[in-house]
C-alpha cells in the first residue's frame, strides 16, 4: 500500500490557498468527512474518526500523494450551508483538487437537487473525480445510473428521521418536559436529573436584579452600563466560566459587555415564573431550519415545573411595560426621569423627550421630540408641548389622592366609575382591532383566489413551473405571516373582552397606597399607563394646558367633585414672577395648568 506524503486539515480559506498553483492538482485529493446526530444511529463506523482512517487507506492506494480533509461535525446533511463542505467547494472552484472522496454519497448531503447538482454538474465541470465508498462509485471507472435514486433515498431517510423527531419532540413537549437543551441564565440542570430545571442562585440574584432595576424606572441601556462597570459577567461568558458549552459564533469579546438583546430576553422570559414554554418556534421544512414563532395557542405552558425567580405579578407588570414605546431621548448627564416613556404627544403621538434648563439643571422639562426634529425622518410637530416635571409630578400625585380618598369614603360609586371606564376603552380598542382584523382576513381570502389563479395558469401552460414555483412560495409567505398576525389580534380580542375583570385589578392597587406623600417610580408604574401632554393655549388672557392621564386596566377615569374628595392645590413660581397652577376639571380626570 503507497503511503501519501501529506495529509493536512483544512480549516480556513488561507491555508487551502497555500495550495493553489504551487503542487499539481492531480496529484491532490480531497477527503470530505461530515456526522450528524442523525447518523449516529448507524453505530462507530460512521465516527469522523472511522470515516478519515476508511479515507486516506482509499485515496493512498489510488495514488494522491496530498490529502486535503475537509470536516462538518455535528452538522445535518440537509443543509448545504456547512463550512467544512463551503471549503471543500472552494477547493473544487479553484482547481486545487481532482478528486473528492467520501465514504457515501449522504455525507455530501441529504437534498436530492443540491447533490444531483453538484454530482452531474460542478464536479464534471471542473473535471473533479468523485469517489464514494460504500456506494461502490468511482466516476473514473464510469458513472453509475443508480447514483439519482440513492441521492433520493439520502433525502427520503433525512424526511423520514425528520418526521419521527417531530413526533418524539411533540410527546416530549406535550408532557411538560423541556424541550429546550439549554437552561434559561439563572437555572442549571438538576444533577440528579437532567429534565429538571433547579435554581443557580448566583446568576438568579442578577436576574432577580435586573426586573427590579425595570420596575424602578431604570432602562435597558442603563442597565448594560452599570453592570458593566461593576463587571458583572454576561451570560454567555458566565456560562463558560462554570463549564457550560456556549454555542455560536463567538461575537463578543468583553465579559463584562452587557448587550440590549440579553437584558431583554431575561426580562421577556416566562420560565422565570416557573413555567415550562414548548413549541415556541417551528420550521416550515426540514430543509428550511429558520425558526418562526409560532403563535401562542400552539405553543405548550405548563406552570409551576421548577422554581419561581421572579414572581407572575412582577413578571406581568414587566411585560405590560415593556409593551409602551420607550424610545426617549437621554439627556447628556445619563440622569433618568420616572416619567420616561409615559408622556405622549396629543399632536403627533410620539414620546416627549427628557431635557434640562441650560441655565439651571434643577428645572428639568419634557417636550415633543418631532417638534425638536423638525424637517428630519421623525416628521413635525406644530408645538413644544412643554410641561416641568415637578409640575407634572405634583399634579399626577394629586390625581393619585382624588383617586385613593373617593375608593375609601365611595368605594360602590368607584367600583361603578371603573366598570363603566373599562367598558368604554375596551369597546374603542376592539373596535380598532376587528377593523384591522377584517382587512387581513379579507387579504387572506384574495391570495386564495391569487393562488388558484396561478394554479390554473400553470396547469394550462400559461407560465412555467420556475414561475409557479416562486410566484406561490410568495404567497404562502405573505399568508403564513397573515396568519400568525391574525392569530396575534383574535387573542387580542379576546382579552379585551375579558378585560372586565381588570377594574378589581386596579381597585386592589389603590387599597394598597393608602397615604401617598410621594409619588415614586413604582407608585407611578402600578397606577400610570400613559399621559398625554396637549400644548399650552391661551383662553381669556391666562395659557391654559391640558393633560391626560390614562390610569392601568381601567383607561382615563372621571371622579364626581365631592366635598369629601380634596381638591388638590399647586403652585409652583416660576422666572419673571410667573407662577404656576394646577385646577382638577368638573367632569374629567384631566389636569389643567395656567401660567398666572
Amino acid at each position: 500500500m503507497k503511503q501519501s506524503n501529506k495529509i493536512v486539515e483544512i480549516t480556513d480559506l488561507k491555508k487551502l490557498r497555500g495550495f493553489k498553483n504551487i503542487i499539481d492538482p492531480a496529484k491532490i485529493a480531497a477527503l470530505y468527512v461530515r456526522l450528524s446526530r442523525d447518523d449516529n444511529l448507524d453505530g462507530d463506523s460512521y465516527s469522523i474518526v472511522n470515516q478519515k482512517k476508511l479515507l486516506i487507506e482509499i485515496a493512498n492506494d489510488k495514488g494522491y500523494e496530498y490529502l486535503l480533509t475537509f470536516c462538518d461535525d455535528g452538522i445535518s446533511g440537509v443543509t448545504m450551508n456547512r463550512p467544512g463542505f463551503q471549503l471543500l467547494l472552494q477547493a473544487v472552484e479553484l482547481n486545487i483538487v481532482s478528486a473528492v472522496f467520501v465514504k457515501d454519497l449522504s455525507r455530501l448531503g441529504r437534498n436530492y437537487i443540491e447533490v444531483g447538482r453538484l454530482t452531474e454538474e460542478t464536479f464534471p465541470e471542473h473535471d473533479i473525480r468523485l469517489v464514494a465508498v460504500s456506494d461502490n462509485l468511482d466516476t473514473d471507472e464510469g458513472d453509475s445510473e443508480l447514483t439519482p435514486f440513492k441521492n433520493l433515498f439520502n433525502e427520503w431517510y433525512a424526511r423520514d428521521i425528520s418526521k419521527k423527531r417531530r413526533l418524539s419532540n411533540k410527546i416530549k413537549g406535550n408532557s411538560g418536559e423541556p424541550l429546550s437543551t439549554k437552561t434559561p441564565y439563572g437555572y442549571m440542570k438538576d444533577p440528579a436529573n437532567p429534565k429538571r430545571w433547579i435554581v443557580d442562585g448566583e446568576a438568579a440574584a442578577i436576574v432577580r436584579r435586573i426586573y427590579r432595576m425595570f420596575m424602578d424606572g431604570q432602562g435597558i441601556e442603563r442597565i448594560c452600563v452599570q453592570f458593566e462597570n461593576e463587571k458583572v459577567l454576561t451570560p454567555s461568558f458566565y456560562a463558560a466560566a462554570h463549564g457550560i458549552k456556549v454555542t455560536g459564533k463567538k461575537t463578543q469579546y468583553s465579559p463584562y459587555a452587557w448587550k440590549h438583546s440579553a437584558v431583554s430576553k431575561i426580562l421577556s422570559l416566562q420560565e422565570y415564573c416557573g413555567d415550562v414554554i414548548n413549541f415556541k418556534t417551528y420550521s416550515k421544512s426540514y430543509k428550511n431550519k429558520k425558526r418562526h414563532i409560532n403563535p401562542i395557542e400552539n405553543q405548550a405552558v405548563f406552570e409551576g415545573v421548577h422554581e419561581a425567580i421572579i414572581d407572575r405579578e412582577t413578571w406581568k407588570q414587566v411585560q405590560e411595560k415593556r409593551n409602551k414605546t420607550r424610545h426617549t431621548r437621554k439627556p447628556t448627564t445619563g440622569e433618568h426621569n420616572m416619567f420616561s416613556g409615559l408622556l405622549i404627544c396629543s399632536t403627533c403621538g410620539t414620546n416627549l423627550g427628557f431635557h434640562f434648563n441650560q441655565g439651571n439643571h434643577d428645572i428639568t422639562y419634557f417636550n415633543c421630540q418631532n417638534y425638536n426634529n423638525r424637517g428630519k425622518q421623525r416628521g413635525e410637530c406644530d408645538a413644544t408641548h412643554y410641561i416641568r416635571t415637578d409640575f407634572l409630578e405634583q399634579v399626577v400625585l394629586g390625581d393619585i389622592a382624588r383617586i385613593t380618598a373617593f375608593t375609601k369614603h365611595y368605594e360602590d360609586e368607584f367600583i361603578k366609575i371603573l366598570t363603566d371606564s373599562t367598558v368604554k376603552e375596551t369597546e374603542r380598542n376592539t373596535s380598532m382591532l376587528e377593523q384591522e382584523l377584517s382587512t387581513r382576513k379579507a387579504r387572506n381570502a384574495e391570495l386564495d383566489v391569487l393562488f388558484e389563479r396561478i394554479y390554473e395558469d400553470s396547469v394550462n401552460g400559461k407560465i412555467t413551473e420556475e414561475r409557479f414555483a416562486k410566484m406561490s412560495r410568495k404567497y404562502e409567505d405573505e399568508q403564513a405571516e397573515n396568519n400568525e398576525k391574525i392569530s396575534a389580534l383574535q387573542k387580542e380580542i379576546g382579552s379585551k373582552a375579558k378585560k372586565s375583570g381588570t377594574a378589581n385589578e386596579f381597585l386592589a392597587v389603590v387599597k394598597r397606597y393608602t397615604r401617598i406623600k410621594k409619588l415614586t417610580p413604582e407608585i407611578l408604574q402600578e397606577f400610570v399607563d400613559k399621559i398625554v401632554v396637549h400644548h399650552r393655549r391661551r383662553v381669556d388672557s391666562v395659557d391654559e394646558q391640558r393633560i391626560e392621564i390614562f390610569y392601568n386596566c381601567v383607561g382615563k377615569i372621571e371622579i364626581p367633585d365631592l366635598k369629601r374628595i380634596p381638591q388638590t392645590e399647586i403652585l409652583i413660581p416660576t422666572r419673571k414672577g410667573v407662577a404656576i397652577s394646577y385646577s382638577q376639571t368638573q367632569k374629567s380626570a384631566f389636569a389643567e395648568c395656567q401660567a398666572i
